[in-house]
This record gives structure tokens, C-alpha cells and sequence, in this order.
């Protein structure tokens, strides 16, 4: 029983001590550090050559020995590991978003195009086109255009489908209710769930790997966050729209001629430690705008607008959640 007890006692001391530590705020423990004596390197280990991974910024002479600040890195979030593939519609436009790199969706499509009834005329893995044969549609000349380009997403790709008639020498768009393109569509997208995940990617086609439509990046006047997104408004402001109900943001408003989402972010405090965090369950919630600005037919940008300077140091947070659900 003595040894029991011993060994309880022991324990209960560890126990204590280890709680002990990780209660205390210990963010501050690195000002009681203490300047040590210099390492003396040896003849042989002084002659090898040392690799800088932290260069100093020296193509602007006026900064060289001064300090100046770091730009924060890209920002990038993966598609996820599902392998999903779905439709998508807003107006007439219609895609398909497949969670897989253009290299490895073209070789895939390339497929689709010979084994289908269609045929296979044309194809650049540069531009990300592929057309089919000519066939007859409404008494004229007319073909199917295929385009693959990358998505939102990290590794992620968009596959749109025109089809297009020779009026007067010129290609044109067929009426929506004549033209083939949601019924190809429709086949693209069984095409893809069939085919096995783990596909091969084309040599060819990498350079069609990039052109990420959402980045999120940093202004270099006023260091403010905001997001680039490659797409036109209208698809822009259902992606963030999309994006927010995804990461479960609360919208309390919203103005789509002003381009303004009016919503809430709740966001857990960091500066106590985990298990004092992980007990009282704090967390900061401010109320905020998001908006969507047009900045040429084919680029927008998403910007935070917080209501006070608390609200403030969560604007990137909040931009990142948006950007990690855009789709």
C-alpha cells in the first residue's frame, strides 16, 4: 500500500505540475532570455559555404541596411480529396467543375472527344481547346468547342462547351434552345464520374495548370488584404455568395447593385494559451461588409470593410475562410 500511495503521489505531482504549465501565459517567456557567447567555428567547418535562405532585399540600394517589411506569402487552398464532380449554371452559362488539374482533366476529355459520336477535329493543349467535327445543325455548318481551364480552386478545373454555327463566313452561338451544350454537358459530367480518380496527367497541357482564378493577396500601398477573382461579376458575386453560405457566415444583408455583403465573423482569441482557450471558449464577433467591385469586364476584387479597429485585425481571417470556399 506504502508503494501505492508512492506511485499516486507521484503521478498527482506530475499532473499538477504539467497543468501548472499549461495555464500559464507564456508569450512573454522569451524576454527572459539571455545573450549567449558566439559559436567558434573550426578551420574546416568555417570553409564550407552556407546557404542563405533568408536573403536581404538588395535590388533597392536605399534599403540595404535598413529594415523593411516582408509581403506576406500567397495564400492557397486545395480542392478536396472527393474527387467531386458537378454542374453548374448562372443564366446561360453553364460548366463543369471537376476537383482535378487541367493537365490531368485534358487527356481525359481528349477521350471523351474520340469515343463519342461527335468526333475529334482539333485539339491545343496551350489554349485548353478541343473541337469537334463538323456536322449539320439548322441547314448550316456547325461544331462543338470545348474549353478547359482552371478553377477557382487550387487543383481544380472548369470545362465550358459552345456550340456554334457558320452564318456568313462568321462562328456564332447557337440560341439556347437550339444548341447542344447542356447535353453535352451532361455526358462530360458521366464522362468524369466513371472515369477512374487516379488518371494520368498530360506533359503536354501543364502550362494550362495555371491561371488560378482566386488569389488572395496584399495592396503594397496600404498593406490591405483583398482577393483577385479572374471572372466577371456576375459569376463573381455568386462564387462569394456561394463561398459565405459554405464556411457558414452569417449574411444579415446583402446589396447586389452595391456589391456588398453585410454579415458576421466570429473568430477564436490566440493570445491566451490552447487549454485556457479550450475551457473558457472566448471568441471575438464583429460585424463586417464584404464587397464585390468590378474592376474590368473580366476582374473583380473582394474587399473587407470592418466596423472598428477590433473588428480590424480579423479582416484577413475573414478573407481567407471566403477564399477557402470559393468554388
Amino acid at each position: 500500500m506504502t508503494i501505492i500511495k508512492s506511485l499516486l503521489l507521484t503521478f498527482s505531482l506530475i499532473f499538477l505540475t504539467a497543468c501548472s504549465y499549461f495555464l500559464t501565459d507564456h508569450k512573454n517567456d522569451y524576454l527572459k532570455e539571455k545573450q549567449t557567447e558566439s559559436i567558434v567555428l573550426t578551420d574546416d567547418q568555417s570553409s564550407r559555404p552556407i546557404v542563405d535562405y533568408f536573403p536581404i532585399n538588395t535590388e533597392n540600394n536605399d534599403q540595404v541596411g535598413l529594415a523593411y517589411e516582408i509581403p506576406m506569402p500567397q495564400q492557397v487552398f486545395s480542392s478536396g480529396t472527393s474527387n467531386e464532380v458537378r454542374m453548374h449554371k448562372l443564366g446561360e452559362l453553364r460548366w463543369v467543375y471537376v476537383e482535378t488539374l487541367p493537365s490531368s482533366a485534358w487527356p481525359v476529355m481528349k477521350d471523351f472527344w474520340t469515343s463519342s459520336s461527335y468526333g475529334l477535329s482539333l485539339s491545343n493543349p496551350n489554349t485548353g481547346i478541343i473541337e469537334s467535327k463538323a456536322m449539320e445543325s439548322l441547314g448550316n455548318n456547325s461544331k462543338l468547342i470545348m474549353k478547359i481551364e482552371h478553377g477557382i480552386r487550387q487543383a481544380s478545373s472548369e470545362v465550358f462547351v459552345s456550340h456554334v454555327v457558320q452564318l456568313n463566313g462568321d462562328w456564332v452561338r447557337v440560341s439556347e434552345e437550339d444548341n447542344l451544350e447542356a447535353e453535352v454537358l451532361r455526358q462530360v459530367l458521366d464522362y468524369f464520374a466513371s472515369s477512374p480518380s487516379s488518371g494520368g496527367t498530360s506533359l503536354v497541357a501543364l502550362n494550362l495548370n495555371y491561371g488560378q482564378k482566386a488569389v488572395l493577396k496584399q495592396s503594397d500601398d496600404n498593406k490591405d488584404s483583398f482577393i483577385e477573382l479572374n471572372l466577371e461579376y456576375a459569376r463573381s458575386w455568386a462564387a462569394v455568395d456561394r463561398a459565405l453560405k459554405e464556411a457558414l457566415i452569417t449574411v444579415n444583408d446583402l446589396d447586389r447593385d452595391q456589391g456588398v455583403f453585410f454579415v458576421e465573423f466570429s473568430k477564436q482569441e490566440e493570445e491566451k494559451g490552447f487549454i485556457r482557450r479550450l475551457f473558457s471558449g472566448e471568441s471575438f464577433k464583429g460585424k463586417y461588409q464584404v464587397i464585390v467591385q468590378e474592376v474590368n469586364d473580366n476582374t473583380c476584387m473582394v474587399t473587407i470593410v470592418s466596423d472598428g479597429e477590433d473588428s480590424k485585425l480579423y479582416e484577413r481571417d475573414l478573407l481567407s475562410e471566403i477564399n477557402q470556399s470559393l468554388s
